[in-house]
């Protein structure tokens, strides 16, 4: 077994006189090889952005300019064979709990913060799995050319945007990819670039779109479940084999595009539909109270 040795430190601590804030970063060092990492993130509040630096020689860097009177971060590391598992947590001192976004949507606090800013970089050497809850705040994740097996995203009342550029994707098969939204909101784009072979959805009372505008390379399926909240979906085009599953009931909401047809009792399939078609897009939509579209993109 390799022994694996992580140095996770932090880099500096300084004012910065133009803000008035304290700066910090923190960065995973590799002296022997590592495969994979486990990153878990759980921000209570603040602002996010997650991207790849291909020229970094780190498998991850973090910035930051936290308000330490409010904001108590916290990062750990723990081996387990050729894997890392690295951590993150924006503790709030007087915070906005996961469970309270109801609260905080009803009190109209500003979507805006410009301080508690998290810079996240990784790099394209390691294969992630990701593991981010986010309270309050706002997110930008892009994750072109990152190797990413595996995402699990969850939103309480934090408005995020996550996906690919238009001509980059995940540089390998992703297993899952996972979100959660409370009352906040998930918007994706490009999600066709991330190789996914699973999509799951769960919306409370917040929002979200799957924007599948670049088709998928490999046949996938998406389960979705949806209370009070609403799913909108993007398709390709029309020549994208697709067939939708709903259980739905006489609370909720439904659009399709009219190319779309009910060939069965809550079945649904466009005119591209083939049961053997190798870029198959597959459904399955539990619906409760709230609302779903499915439109194309062009």
């Amino acid at each position: 077994m390799l022994r694996l040795v992580l140095m996770a430190g932090l880099f500096q601590l300084f004012n910065v006189s133009s803000f008035g804030q304290l700066k910090k970063f923190y960065t995973l060092k590799e002296i022997n090889n590592f495969d994979t990492v486990n990153f878990n993130l759980k921000a209570a509040s603040g602002n996010t952005y997650i991207k790849n630096y291909e020229q970094s020689d780190y498998p991850l860097v973090i910035y930051g300019n936290p308000d330490l009177d409010k904001i108590n971060p916290s990062f750990n590391t723990k081996f387990v064979e050729n894997t890392c598992n690295a951590s993150l947590e924006l503790d709030s001192y007087n915070s906005v709990s996961f469970g309270d976004g109801f609260s905080f949507v009803v009190s109209k606090r500003s979507k805006e913060e410009k301080k508690d800013y998290w810079k996240i970089l990784l790099n394209q050497e390691k294969v992630y799995r990701l593991n981010m809850k986010y309270g309050v705040g706002n997110t930008d994740i892009d994750l072109s050319d990152v190797k990413l097996y595996d995402l699990r995203l969850n939103s309480g009342s934090a408005n995020v945007k996550v996906g690919y550029q238009d001509d980059k994707s995940n540089l390998i098969s992703m297993d899952t990819f996972y979100i959660k939204v409370d009352f906040g909101s998930i918007k994706t784009r490009n999600l066709g670039n991330a190789r996914a072979k699973t999509v799951i959805a769960d919306i409370g009372f917040g929002t979200a779109l799957l924007d599948f505008s670049k088709m998928p390379t490999e046949k996938f399926h998406c389960d979705a479940k949806v209370g009070a909240g609403s799913l909108d979906v993007l398709i390709p085009d029309k020549d994208t084999p697709v067939i939708i599953y709903l259980k739905d009931s006489p609370f909720c909401g439904i659009r399709m595009d009219d190319d779309f047809e009910e060939v069965e009792n809550n079945v649904y399939v466009n005119h591209s539909y083939a049961a053997k078609a190798k870029n198959l897009m597959k459904f399955n939509i539990d619906l409760a109270l709230g609302n779903v579209s499915f439109q194309y993109s062009e």
